[in-house]
Protein backbone atom coordinates (compact mmCIF):
# COMPACT_ATOMS: atom_id res chain seq x y z
CA UNK A 1 0.00 0.00 0.00
CA UNK A 2 1.30 3.60 -0.63
CA UNK A 3 1.21 6.02 1.61
CA UNK A 4 -0.58 8.22 -0.36
CA UNK A 5 -3.52 5.24 0.20
CA UNK A 6 -2.65 5.44 3.59
CA UNK A 7 -2.77 9.14 3.92
CA UNK A 8 -6.54 8.53 1.97
CA UNK A 9 -7.43 5.88 4.54
CA UNK A 10 -6.81 8.40 7.88
CA UNK A 11 -8.86 11.07 5.64
CA UNK A 12 -11.76 8.64 5.60
CA UNK A 13 -11.62 7.80 9.22
CA UNK A 14 -10.94 11.22 10.21
CA UNK A 15 -14.09 12.48 8.15
CA UNK A 16 -16.35 9.33 9.35
CA UNK A 17 -15.68 10.69 13.17
CA UNK A 18 -16.34 14.35 11.90
CA UNK A 19 -19.74 13.14 10.09
CA UNK A 20 -20.87 11.37 12.95
CA UNK A 21 -19.99 14.46 15.37
CA UNK A 22 -22.19 16.45 13.03
CA UNK A 23 -25.09 13.99 12.91
CA UNK A 24 -25.46 13.53 16.35
CA UNK A 25 -24.98 17.56 17.58
CA UNK A 26 -28.61 18.73 16.33
CA UNK A 27 -27.25 21.26 13.88
CA UNK A 28 -27.74 21.66 10.32
CA UNK A 29 -24.89 20.28 8.29
CA UNK A 30 -24.64 24.11 7.26
CA UNK A 31 -24.57 25.49 10.80
CA UNK A 32 -22.03 22.43 12.69
CA UNK A 33 -19.98 23.09 9.40
CA UNK A 34 -19.70 26.94 9.89
CA UNK A 35 -19.75 26.44 14.11
CA UNK A 36 -16.34 24.08 13.15
CA UNK A 37 -15.27 26.27 10.33
CA UNK A 38 -15.41 23.92 7.61
CA UNK A 39 -16.69 24.55 4.04
CA UNK A 40 -19.69 22.53 3.53
CA UNK A 41 -18.81 21.59 0.07
CA UNK A 42 -15.86 19.79 2.06
CA UNK A 43 -18.22 18.08 4.65
CA UNK A 44 -20.73 16.73 1.70
CA UNK A 45 -17.53 15.57 -0.63
CA UNK A 46 -16.44 13.60 2.31
CA UNK A 47 -19.62 12.02 3.05
CA UNK A 48 -20.22 11.43 -0.60
CA UNK A 49 -16.93 9.58 -0.77
CA UNK A 50 -17.11 7.83 2.66
CA UNK A 51 -20.91 6.62 1.17
CA UNK A 52 -19.40 5.57 -1.87
CA UNK A 53 -16.38 3.47 -0.22
CA UNK A 54 -19.03 2.17 2.13
CA UNK A 55 -21.15 0.51 -1.05
CA UNK A 56 -17.38 -0.77 -2.34
CA UNK A 57 -17.13 -2.45 1.04
CA UNK A 58 -14.27 -0.24 2.37
CA UNK A 59 -12.81 -2.09 5.23
CA UNK A 60 -11.59 1.12 7.29
CA UNK A 61 -15.30 2.44 6.74
CA UNK A 62 -17.12 2.48 10.14
CA UNK A 63 -19.92 -0.45 8.96
CA UNK A 64 -23.61 0.82 9.33
CA UNK A 65 -25.49 -1.36 12.20
CA UNK A 66 -29.28 -1.88 12.51
CA UNK A 67 -31.15 -3.37 15.12
CA UNK A 68 -34.31 -5.33 15.02
CA UNK A 69 -37.08 -4.02 17.72
CA UNK A 70 -39.17 -6.03 19.02
CA UNK A 71 -43.28 -4.97 17.94
CA UNK A 72 -44.21 -2.73 20.73
CA UNK A 73 -47.28 -3.66 22.98
CA UNK A 74 -50.38 -2.37 22.17
CA UNK A 75 -50.82 0.12 25.14
CA UNK A 76 -52.87 3.48 25.42
CA UNK A 77 -51.06 6.02 27.38
CA UNK A 78 -51.45 9.54 28.28
CA UNK A 79 -48.83 12.02 27.70
CA UNK A 80 -49.22 12.70 31.57
CA UNK A 81 -48.10 9.24 32.53
CA UNK A 82 -45.14 9.57 30.91
CA UNK A 83 -41.84 9.82 33.61
CA UNK A 84 -39.62 11.76 31.14
CA UNK A 85 -38.95 12.97 27.37
CA UNK A 86 -35.58 12.10 26.28
CA UNK A 87 -34.60 14.89 23.28
CA UNK A 88 -31.55 13.36 20.92
CA UNK A 89 -31.03 15.90 18.05
CA UNK A 90 -34.55 16.31 16.20
CA UNK A 91 -35.92 13.48 17.56
CA UNK A 92 -38.07 12.87 21.00
CA UNK A 93 -38.86 10.00 23.01
CA UNK A 94 -41.96 9.69 25.87
CA UNK A 95 -40.05 7.22 28.66
CA UNK A 96 -42.91 5.55 30.73
CA UNK A 97 -42.91 3.67 33.74
CA UNK A 98 -41.61 0.50 33.11
CA UNK A 99 -40.01 0.99 30.61
CA UNK A 100 -37.47 -1.81 29.45
CA UNK A 101 -34.18 -0.49 30.05
CA UNK A 102 -32.00 -2.54 27.17
CA UNK A 103 -34.63 -1.14 24.70
CA UNK A 104 -34.36 2.38 26.45
CA UNK A 105 -30.62 1.85 25.47
CA UNK A 106 -30.78 0.59 21.89
CA UNK A 107 -33.30 3.68 21.19
CA UNK A 108 -31.01 6.11 22.57
CA UNK A 109 -27.85 4.81 20.41
CA UNK A 110 -29.73 4.36 17.60
CA UNK A 111 -31.24 8.04 17.97
CA UNK A 112 -27.58 9.05 18.23
CA UNK A 113 -26.46 7.35 15.36
CA UNK A 114 -29.39 9.26 12.97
Amino acid sequence: MTSGELKHRAKLQEWAARIQECRSSGLSVRAWCRQKEINAATYYRWERELLSAAETGCSNVPAVRFAELPAPRQASRSVAERCATLHIGNASLDIYPGCDTEQLKMLVELLRLC
